[in-house]
């Protein structure tokens, strides 16, 4: 009897230092939960200079003089402070004297002075180029203060200061464009660089020392998935941790109890470049004619599934808005109209012809981009109903080169100062034939360069609203692109992530990831 009631006892004792055990293999989980972030990125680098190429970690490995804050507004960063000079031509910039770059190094006037420089220099070939063309000098004053001077008054240079800063000594007796540089940058923002697996995902960790609000999450993990069924998948499942949704994919993804969606307003745009190197595109009646045959409203409604606008104009988010331009209402009777009297005439097999051309063309589109896919799909088959015969050429990013395709589905877009990606996109001098800008259509108009120069150099707020309001409207009456759509930014979130602050974000939803260093996880 003894013996049994022993046995019992023992067995007992057993049993709860197993489920003691397991209790404490459950602590020890929660315990070794990765404090990490995996970002689903849509498309990977091909480097990581800012100088060279915008990325969306630029924010999080850089930091430049200004910085945007929630409200998309420029503010000090690595400047403590700076004056400028009555005549509006001289910025003197006091620099934070804390400042030191990822290897250790600090972060001087000579550091500031080396970036603007390499910008400005033609070997370079940096794409923020046109930002700082009315830069004069730079001078060193003493370490950490500096003195920029401008050739004439220009409103945007704060904006432009948002360029990040990058380390001299980094670049000592090598070529900025072929540099080690831009596969293992150095920076001073709030994450380092890790480790890239080509192909796969790129690393950033923790920086400890640096200067603004030190990171909470020790690593962000950057997951290149071009396809967004996978990346949609992979929120779902919990294999990364933030995605931009595509509109389709919300309303399935709304239902996950670990999933908080994002629905943020954007500046991005999509519409149709015209190359206006090719023939058919020199007419302005003929573009005004496709712009009039988009069914705009069924588009939002029906791709974008409500997250988004009609869109009408590059500055249709920012208060120099002009709402009284030509919307392109979608009007098949006034494009035909315009293609009758363009001399594109219709024949019995239902197409246009003029010359024995046939009105035809291809839309270029990225295949990983499914909504501008289906937005060019769309707009092709309705262009049927004016007698245009219009395909798409859906294809991977790197078989793309946008100033050689016929029309390109394109995505743009800026929350910032209106010469924003206006000027770097419409201006003549910068066609991608002649310069590092992004004018892919070679677009060109003598009023439209005249009206962006002014609004460059404009120093009263009234006045560059004028100006960029009467922009809006000879781009209207002569356009570059057929406007389509504005899409809100839908983002797919573990929900244990708290510290987001949403803004109008910017290109492709750029912009999301601007405070991650104050993210948290509620978990760990």
């Amino acid at each position: 009897m003894f013996r049994r009631k022993t046995n019992a006892y023992i067995i007992f004792i057993a049993i709860l230092l197993v489920i003691a055990g397991c209790g404490n293999k459950e602590k020890e989980t929660s315990k070794t939960k990765e404090n990490r972030l995996v970002y689903a990125s849509e498309t990977e680098f091909e480097g990581l200079n800012p100088l060279l190429e915008e990325t969306n970690l630029d924010a999080l490995l850089f930091r430049g003089l200004i910085r945007f804050d929630e409200n998309n507004e420029p503010t000090m960063d690595i400047a403590e402070s700076y004056e400028l000079s009555p005549d509006k031509l001289t910025y003197t910039f006091k620099l934070k004297e804390d400042i030191t770059f990822h290897d250790g190094e600090p972060l001087t006037a000579d550091d500031v002075i080396f970036t603007i420089e390499s910008i400005l220099d033609d070997n370079n070939a940096s794409f923020l180029k046109s930002d700082f063309t009315e830069v004069d000098s730079v001078t060193k004053i003493d370490d950490y203060k500096l003195e920029l001077k401008l050739k004439r008054p220009f409103t945007p240079m704060l904006d432009k200061l948002t360029a990040p800063i990058l380390p001299k000594h980094a670049f000592e007796g090598v070529e900025m464009r072929t540099a080690e540089f831009n596969s293992h940058p150095i920076g001073a923002g709030p994450y380092m660089f890790d480790k890239w697996d080509r192909g796969n995902s790129l690393t950033l960790k923790a920086y400890n020392n640096f200067h603004g609000t030190k990171p909470s999450i020790e690593k962000v993990i950057f997951k290149f998935i071009p396809d967004s069924n996978v990346r949609a998948l992979q929120l779902k499942s919990g294999e990364v941790d933030i995605a931009l949704l595509d509109p389709v994919q919300v309303e399935e993804l709304e239902k996950e109890k670990n999933i908080k969606i994002y629905d943020i307003e954007s500046a991005d745009y999509r519409g149709i470049l015209f190359n206006t190197t090719i023939d058919l595109w020199k007419d302005v009646d003929v573009r005004r004619a496709f712009s009039y045959a988009i069914d705009r409203a069924q588009i939002v409604k029906g791709i974008l599934k409500g997250y988004g606008t009609e869109a009408y104009s590059p500055l249709q988010k920012h208060a120099f808005n002009n709402e009284n331009v030509e919307k392109y209402a979608y009007d098949i009777e006034k494009a035909k109209e315009l293609l009758d009297g363009a001399g594109w005439k219709e024949e019995k097999d239902g197409f246009r012809y003029k010359n024995d051309e046939k009105l035809a063309f291809t839309i270029t589109a990225p295949v990983s981009d499914t909504v501008r896919v289906n937005m060019a799909n769309y707009a092709a088959e309705g262009f049927k109903k004016i007698g245009a015969d219009v395909k798409v050429d859906a294809l991977d990013w790197s078989a793309i080169t946008i100033e050689d395709a016929e029309a390109f589905m394109v995505g743009w877009g800026s929350p910032y100062d209106a010469d924003h990606h206006t000027h770097i996109l419409f201006h003549t001098d910068q066609s991608v034939l002649t310069s590092s800008g992004y004018n892919y259509g070679s677009y060109s108009n003598a009023k439209v360069d005249e009206l962006l120069e002014k609004g460059r150099f404009s120093t009263d707020a009234e006045e560059r609203k004028a100006i960029y309001m009467e922009f809006q409207a000879e781009l209207a009456k002569d356009p570059a692109f057929a406007y389509i759509a504005y899409e809100d930014a839908v983002y797919g979130i573990n929900k244990n992530l708290s510290g987001v602050k949403e803004r109008i974000l910017g290109h492709h939803g750029s912009g999301f990831l601007w405070n991650v260093e104050e993210w948290t996880w509620n978990d760990r």
